[in-house]
């Protein structure tokens, strides 16, 4: 039987790679995976619809569902858990040493 052909276009995280490398398969599936940074990968696929399955913002994905003009499924699977702000950077001409209320 001939395999469904898919695109993937994802960051090639620690979580990922295998997909990428081909050391996991999705049964019944040909994987033209596709790695790309998750903003270029959010504008790809909610502009273009480029991908088959895609990383997605969640926030972005809330607001296409809610205008009605969603095109893709949301699965609960979240390959990138990162805290957002991670760099903050704070001018040393104003006196602040640390972090307090």
């Amino acid at each position: 039987m001939r395999k469904l052909e898919i695109s993937l276009g994802c960051c090639d995280y620690d979580r990922t790679r295998a997909i990428f490398d081909g050391r996991v398969q999705i049964d019944g599936c040909e994987v033209a995976a596709t790695p790309v940074e998750p903003e270029e990968a959010f504008h790809r696929a909610f502009k273009y619809q480029e991908f088959d399955i895609s990383e997605l913002s969640l926030s972005s994905y809330t607001l296409q569902v809610a205008r009605g003009e969603n095109h893709y499924v949301a699965i609960p699977a979240f390959v990138s858990r990162l805290f957002r702000h991670s760099g903050i950077y704070i001018r040393t001409d104003r006196g602040i040493s640390r972090p307090r209320i």
